[in-house]
């Protein structure tokens, strides 16, 4: 007997998790195929909201839009599964070089950015356990998604309600008809991919011109050190309770596997020792594929052919901050025949 729903959806790592809810809160039926292997970018992701760009100390892209459509839609997430796993918190940044410093202060008066970048600077932000000779300052605005927990919450609720299949997916079985689309015994109307960097695997959509980059984490214990907010200097630092944190990233275009290296562990606890005064301790290791596309946007839309077939995907470094908003963006595009943002749109990249 085949089950009918409105949207099948490969992958359950934050765009499908996100994607799913949403259709899900529009009154649609849905079912996830997911054996958890591909969703590890997501899983060890750190799920940090930051609005600006430390580099240039610009506004990340849309993030005027994106961060209160986030922090609306993690909080009705928490209710809806009554959990919780967002918070907001400062990002803390900690001044390497004075020119640093004095650009950070520049761009504070900058109308465009001023909203995000606080204007004083903190020169005993813990310093018997941080080396910061120049000080430092926060932005407003950030926050932090707990995404492990996120994703694991909802894996319960997609089970418990028989709306997730754990098992590998296979194309094979992918069949585009007339009336929608069928995988094995579902019958829907659309097969929406959220399958990360393994999209290149797919052979409906591995025309998507991506360019995946590993990432990789460790967890350590430090004692003393604040739980309310994250800690940028060269590395990031994003308490999760009991003392401890997550410490990274790295990136490598080349080795694209969900393993962990010696090299990377090194590379992170070579920076944070340059950040701390007192011992840490290494207890965790992680690692994940980032699913980024050359232009750095997402990639949202169907298939030039096979129009029941869809993708959602290419949220990269910031898919905690635009899952939510696209997922909505791309439902009314589904629903209500909405246009699509031509910076999103998969459109971009048919030939």
């Amino acid at each position: 007997m085949e089950k009918q729903v409105d949207y099948i959806i490969f992958g359950q790592g934050i765009a499908g998790t996100v994607l799913a809810y949403t259709l899900i809160q529009n009154g649609k039926k849905v079912h996830i195929v997911d054996d958890n292997s591909i969703s590890a970018c997501s899983r060890v992701a750190a799920g940090n909201f930051n609005p600006i760009v430390f580099k240039r100390l610009v506004k990340s892209w849309m993030a005027d839009e994106l961060i209160p459509f986030a922090d609306h839609f993690y909080r009705e997430c928490e209710q809806f599964l009554n959990q919780e796993f967002y918070w907001k918190k400062e990002i803390v940044k900690i001044f390497a070089e004075e020119n640093e410093r004095d650009f950070w202060l520049k761009k504070s008066s900058d109308e465009s950015v001023s909203n995000y970048l606080n204007k004083n600077i903190d020169s005993e932000f813990f310093p018997d356990i941080i080396h910061n000779p120049l000080g430092a300052t926060f932005v407003k605005g950030a926050a932090n998604l707990f995404v492990s927990k996120y994703l694991a919450d909802f894996r319960n609720y997609f089970i418990e309600n028989g709306l997730l299949s754990a098992e590998k997916f296979d194309y094979q079985d992918v069949i585009p008809n007339a009336s929608g689309v069928t995988y094995k015994n579902i019958q829907a109307k659309k097969l929406i991919f959220c399958e990360g960097y393994k999209i290149m695997d797919n052979p409906f959509f591995n025309w998507i011109p991506l360019k995946p980059a590993k990432g990789e984490v460790i967890t350590v214990k430090i004692k003393d050190l604040p739980t309310d907010k994250i800690i940028n200097k060269g590395v990031y630092m994003l308490p999760i309770g009991d003392d401890l944190f997550i410490v990274g990233t790295t990136y490598d275009w080349n080795n694209l596997n969900d393993d962990p290296t010696e090299k990377a562990r090194n590379e992170i606890a070579e920076k944070l020792s340059k950040v701390l005064k007192v011992p840490f301790e290494i207890v965790d290791q992680q690692a994940g594929v980032r699913p980024s596309v050359n232009d750095r946007r997402p990639v949202i839309g169907l298939h030039p052919e096979y129009t029941s077939l869809g993708v959602f995907n290419g949220m990269g470094t910031k898919g905690v901050m635009l899952s939510p908003y696209f997922s909505e963006h791309f439902y009314l595009h589904l629903e209500k025949g909405n246009i699509l943002d031509k910076e999103v749109n998969i459109s971009r990249f048919q030939k």
